[in-house]
């Protein structure tokens, strides 16, 4: 049985002024469409210390062919986070970052590394 391969290209692309954008393509087997979401979201104060952008910023969301993944501005970079079980809203993981939105409570990202562990809330900036 062969199966259709979707080719997705993102670009990613860091907020800060300066930064050039990269090109990702991924090759994804199975029929379902992948959707692509963007949102812009502000943080509380402890944003920057955990490497969010202090101001507004946007996440990319891809999903599709069985995948979730979330695209978000850390240090300066773009860091893909894939989505990973949670036992309540939508959890995505990269290095020792949790990104988790957990509907009424919010988004919170998390981080846990040898420095210690901190976390940010979050809330999504609706665009007028």
């Amino acid at each position: 049985m062969k199966q259709k391969v979707l080719t997705y290209t993102m670009v990613v692309t860091a907020l800060a002024a300066t930064a050039a954008a990269a090109e990702l393509t991924l090759q994804l087997a199975g029929n379902d469409p992948i959707v692509q979401q963007t949102r812009t979201y502000q943080c509380d104060s402890h944003a920057a210390a955990i490497g969010l952008p202090a101001e507004n910023f946007k996440v990319q969301y891809v999903n599709g062919a069985g995948n979730s993944l979330a695209v978000l501005p850390i240090n300066g970079k773009s860091l893909i986070f894939s989505n990973v079980i949670s036992g309540s809203g939508a959890r995505y993981a990269a290095r020792q970052y949790i990104w988790w939105e957990a509907g009424a409570r919010g988004v919170t990202l998390y981080s846990d590394s040898l420095s210690g562990k901190n976390q940010t809330a979050c809330q999504e900036v609706k665009e007028k």
